[in-house]
């Protein structure tokens, strides 16, 4: 390979760039700081951390906003306007008062019963057969307390044909002499007879989301149930956190004997089940706010503790703890001082992932029985009581466990934000 002579005046030394090569390329930041730029990139966290935002602000905002319009609160009854939904019909139910004309298998109806089907009807002989249509009970629905009542005589010389040309002739009579009735129509449809009265619909302008059995307005329950949730989740996690470093700082920087000795103590409590030991405690005390935040404080702590061990083992030979013991300082102000701070990152994802299971905590505990006691309200008093009505009115359990499962949802996605922001290890 030929050696290529260069003309060595075709160049020229221009010397060091200091300017240029002592130059920022990348802007100074702190670790936090550098958290929440990559938590800002993580586009399923930050949706979810404005979902508990708006969460935490309706919580605050929206009972005192329905308090102002209506005057409702929380523990307020109305029996006049029970079980309402969020939209309303002024469409009248339908109750079968005589038949003597077919047998049917069974029956279903809508939760209003506006809309009946017999199923698998057959004809059974010739008499009376009639319906009472509309009910003086249901005012707040059907706006007035009108009943009426259809009744045909059925011949042996009928057909289902002539039956049902005959109820909904009798029907169009009734509407044409009182329009208030609104209307009925039967038909029959293969083997089933289904029975449909007509009605308005409209969006429940005083009850945005319905009212329960007491006619208690659920807008303003679930929210009050957001802040007695909310506010038992985030106590209860900050007194068993508080709990957990404590216990958790000490047996790590202990070592030894003292750490095995406080870490086979958590092992035995741990083996219990944590379900059991919070029955024991409510079985003792009195339900509410009080109770059930001691309760789920004292069956939490265990977890941080181990968490916080972990974390000052790793850090208690670090250069700057190593200093900090040279000069004097005693095991309380380098635990407090120099370990803790330095272990905030996973605390911080363990206390996002404490917060949910708190809230679904109160919420079983609140199910079954042993939460907040009546009238009171939380997420979880409201998905007890709609469990107990929700074939007729399923959104007052659909409701509650929407925002339940929204928000365990919400948390946990902020929380696996916060475990990938906070590693040193992911920072690009």
């Amino acid at each position: 390979m030929a050696v290529q002579n260069i003309d060595q005046s075709r160049f020229t030394w221009v010397g060091k760039n200091i300017k240029e090569s002592q130059a920022i390329k990348r802007e100074s930041m702190s670790y936090f700081q550098d958290a929440m730029r990559r938590l800002k990139k993580n586009i399923p966290a930050m949706i979810s951390f404005w979902i508990l935002i708006v969460l935490m602000i309706m919580a605050i905002i929206g009972p005192i906003i329905s308090n102002k319009l209506y005057g409702h609160t929380y523990k307020s009854q109305n029996l006049g306007d029970q079980n309402q939904t969020p939209f309303m019909s002024n469409a009248r139910s339908i109750a079968m008062v005589t038949n003597d004309v077919f047998k049917y298998d069974d029956y279903s109806s809508n939760f209003r019963k506006n809309k009946v089907t017999f199923r698998n009807v057959r004809f059974k002989s010739a008499g009376e057969l009639a319906f009472k249509i509309g009910n003086k009970a249901e005012e707040s629905w059907q706006g007035d307390k009108k009943e009426y009542e259809i009744r045909i005589t059925v011949e042996n010389t009928d057909t289902w044909n002539s039956v049902i040309k005959k109820l909904n002739d009798a029907g169009e009579k009734l509407l044409s002499e009182d329009p208030d009735f609104r209307g009925i129509t039967f038909a029959k449809k293969g083997g089933n007879l289904v029975i449909k009265t007509h009605g308005e619909k409209w969006f429940n302008k005083r009850y945005w989301l319905g009212t329960d059995e007491f006619g208690r307005d659920l807008w303003t329950r679930l929210w009050e149930g957001a802040r007695v949730s909310f506010f038992i989740a985030i106590t209860s996690v900050f007194f068993s956190v508080m709990i957990g470093i404590v216990y958790g700082g000490i047996a790590g920087y202990k070592g030894g004997k003292v750490d095995t000795l406080m870490m086979r103590i958590i092992e035995v409590l741990m083996t219990v089940p944590d379900l059991l030991y919070i029955i024991l405690l409510l079985s003792v005390m009195k339900p509410g706010l009080k109770p059930i935040i001691i309760v789920l404080s004292c069956t939490s702590w265990m977890g941080t503790a181990r968490l916080i061990r972990g974390e000052v083992m790793r850090l208690k030979h670090s250069e700057y703890v190593i200093a900090a013991q040279t000069l004097g300082a005693d095991a309380k102000r380098i635990i407090f001082k120099h370990l803790i701070p330095n272990a905030m990152g996973p605390l911080l994802v363990n206390m996002t992932m404490m917060v949910p299971s708190m809230i679904f905590s109160e919420a079983f505990l609140s199910f079954i029985g042993l939460g907040m006691p009546a009238p009171f309200a939380s997420w979880g008093v409201l998905a007890n009581q709609g469990a107990n009505v929700f074939r007729q009115f399923p959104h007052q359990l659909i409701i509650p466990a929407v925002v339940i499962s929204l928000t365990m949802l919400s948390f946990n996605l902020l929380g696996d934000g916060l475990r990938d922001a906070l590693d040193p290890r992911l920072r690009q």
